[in-house]
C-alpha cells in the first residue's frame, strides 16, 4: 500500500505510468462479492493485518447520502420535511451544523471526501466520466482512501450504493454490485423531465435499489468481520425521484412548501459567471428557472424531493435498529453526511453545481465515544475532515496522507482556523465564520454576511464598509 511516511498530495503529484494500479498487489487483500476473489488465505495476510488491529478498535458505520441539502429536521430549514430516524439519530449524535462540500458536485465532492484530499491536489473538480477515468490520475496514483488505509489496519471493510461516485470494488474487502438508480428512469415519455428532474410513483411490487442496499448490510450486520467499516450509499434524493407511493403520501401536495425568493433581482448583483452557473443546464435554449416555471411543476417536483427524502430516512430508521439489534449496536460509531447541497429555486437555480449555501451546505451528523450526545458545532467545516474522523472514531491512528484533520474535540479556535473551501471549475469560496466570499476565474467577487441574509441577497464585495472583512477571506482563500 501507499507509503504512510509521506503525504497522499505528493503521492499523487508523483505518478506517472509506473504508479501501482488499483488492481495491483497492492490491492491483493481484496475481495468482492459477483467478481474477483481475491486470494487473501493463501497469502496469508488475514492475520498479519489482524494484529496490526489497535485494542480500542471501533466499528464504523459511515452512511453516504447523495444530494441531501439542509432540509432534515433537526435542521429546521423546512417545515413539511419529516424525518424522523435522521433526528432521532440526531439526539444520540455531535452535529455539525454548518458543514459544507469541497465540490459541489457528486464526483468532485466524493473524490475529496474519500481519498481526503482537496480538490486543488485531487484535480477532479468538474470531470465528467464514467468508470475510472472518473477520477483521472487519483486511481492509477499510491494515494489512499478511507477503506483502504483502515483495511490496512485491519478493518474489514464493506460496501455496498454509492460511495464512490463510480463502483470502486477494488478499494474495498468485501463489495456488493448494486443496480444505479439512473435504471429507475421512465424512458417511456422520454421529455426534458427525464433529463432534468423526472420522478414519480415507484411501481408496487419493485424493490427500491436503496432498499436492496438496506437489506444487504442488514444481512452482514449479523456476522461480520471485527472491526468492521461500513460505507452505506443511498442515492436519494439523488434524481430521479421515483419511491413508493407511501413516501409520496407524507406530502400531501396541497401541503408542500415551495420556496420562495427573499430577494428582488436576486442575480443583479453577482458576476456574469454566477448568472451563467445560476442558468445551468441550459435545456430547449432557456434556463432551468424558466422552463420549470413555464412547466407548472415547481409545487410537484419540491413534493418530490421531500418525498425522497422521506423514503431514505426510512432506510436509514431500518439500518440504525438492525445495528442496535445486531452484537454490535454499543461498540459502532455512525456517521451521517451527504455530499452536497441542493437548491431547489433559490437563487433561479435547480440543482447543484453553484457556490453558494444552498449547493454547499449538507447535515453532518458523527455518533461517537467523546462526542456529547446532542453537541452541537455552528462553525463551518469541511467535508474534508471526513476521512480522518473517520479514522479518529475508528480507534486508527491518523493517515498523514489526508488533508483535514479529525472532527473529534473540534473547538472553535481550532474551527475558525481552518476555514471550509469550495471550489467548482476553477472558482473558490471560503467559508468562515458567519461570512462566505467567493472569486470567479473570469473575474468579479461575492461576500455575503450569513448572519444578517442568510439568502445571500446581497453581494457586499464592492461596499467599502466590509473592506477590510473581504481582505480577511481573501488572504484566508488564498492560504487555503
Amino acid at each position: 500500500m501507499a507509503d504512510e511516511t509521506g503525504s497522499q498530495a505528493s503521492i499523487l503529484a508523483s505518478a506517472g505510468s509506473t504508479a501501482p494500479t488499483a488492481t495491483g498487489p497492492a490491492l491483493s487483500r481484496r475481495r468482492f462479492l459477483g467478481g474477483t476473489v481475491a486470494a487473501t488465505a493463501a497469502l496469508g495476510l488475514g492475520p498479519v493485518l489482524s494484529a496490526c488491529t489497535p485494542s480500542s478498535a471501533r466499528n464504523v458505520m459511515m452512511i453516504y447520502v447523495d444530494d441531501l441539502r439542509d432540509w432534515v429536521g433537526y435542521m429546521g430549514s423546512h417545515p413539511g420535511v419529516k424525518t424522523p430516524n435522521i433526528d432521532a439519530l440526531r439526539a444520540e449524535s455531535f452535529a455539525f451544523n454548518r458543514a459544507f462540500c469541497a465540490v459541489p458536485s457528486c464526483l468532485g465532492s466524493r473524490a475529496s471526501t474519500m481519498w481526503g484530499l482537496r480538490p486543488s491536489t485531487t484535480g477532479v473538480d468538474t470531470t465528467i466520466a464514467e468508470g475510472d477515468r472518473a477520477y483521472g490520475p487519483l486511481v492509477a496514483s499510491a494515494a489512499r482512501t478511507i477503506p483502504e488505509v483502515l483495511s490496512n489496519r485491519g478493518w474489514t471493510t464493506y460496501n455496498r450504493g454509492k460511495v464512490f461516485h463510480n463502483a470502486l470494488p477494488d478499494r474495498w474487502d468485501v463489495a456488493a454490485p448494486y443496480p444505479e438508480i439512473q435504471e429507475l428512469l421512465d424512458t417511456s415519455n422520454p421529455t426534458f423531465w427525464q433529463t432534468l428532474f423526472d420522478y414519480g410513483v415507484l411501481p408496487s411490487g419493485e424493490v427500491h435499489t436503496d432498499q436492496a442496499t438496506v437489506n444487504w448490510f442488514i444481512q452482514q450486520l449479523q456476522s461480520p468481520e471485527l472491526p468492521f467499516f461500513m460505507a452505506v450509499g443511498l442515492y436519494q434524493p439523488h434524481v430521479p425521484w421515483r419511491v413508493p407511493q407511501w413516501a409520496y403520501d407524507q406530502h400531501p401536495i396541497g401541503g408542500v412548501v415551495v420556496p420562495q425568493p427573499n430577494c428582488v433581482d436576486d442575480l443583479a448583483d453577482v458576476p456574469p459567471t454566477a448568472v451563467e452557473l445560476a442558468a445551468r443546464p441550459r435545456l430547449f435554449g432557456t434556463t432551468n428557472e424558466d422552463l420549470i416555471e413555464a412547466s407548472g411543476q415547481r409545487r410537484a417536483l419540491v413534493q418530490a424531493y421531500l418525498a425522497s427524502i422521506t423514503h431514505t430516512d426510512a432506510m436509514i430508521g431500518q439500518l440504525l435498529n438492525a445495528l442496535a439489534d445486531s452484537p454490535h449496536g454499543d461498540d459502532t460509531s455512525v456517521l451521517l453526511v451527504s455530499d452536497h447541497g441542493y437548491h431547489l429555486g433559490e437563487k433561479l437555480h435547480w440543482r447543484k453545481s453553484t457556490l453558494w449555501e444552498q449547493a454547499t451546505r449538507t447535515p453532518l451528523l458523527v455518533r461517537s465515544p467523546g462526542l456529547a450526545p446532542g453537541g452541537v458545532s455552528g462553525r463551518p467545516v469541511s467535508l474534508i475532515d471526513v476521512a480522518p474522523t473517520v479514522l479518529d472514531a475508528a480507534g486508527a491512528s491518523p493517515h498523514p496522507g489526508f488533508e483535514g484533520q479529525t472532527l473529534l474535540g473540534l473547538t472553535t479556535a481550532q474551527a475558525d482556523a481552518r476555514p471550509a473551501v469550495m471550489q467548482w471549475q476553477g472558482n473558490r469560496s471560503i467559508r468562515w465564520r458567519r461570512w462566505r466570499y467567493t472569486t470567479y476565474v473570469a473575474g468579479g467577487e461575492e461576500l455575503y454576511d450569513l448572519s444578517a441574509d442568510p439568502s445571500e441577497c446581497t453581494n457586499l464585495s464592492g461596499d467599502p464598509a466590509y473592506a477590510s472583512t473581504l481582505n480577511t477571506l481573501q488572504n484566508l482563500l488564498s492560504q487555503a
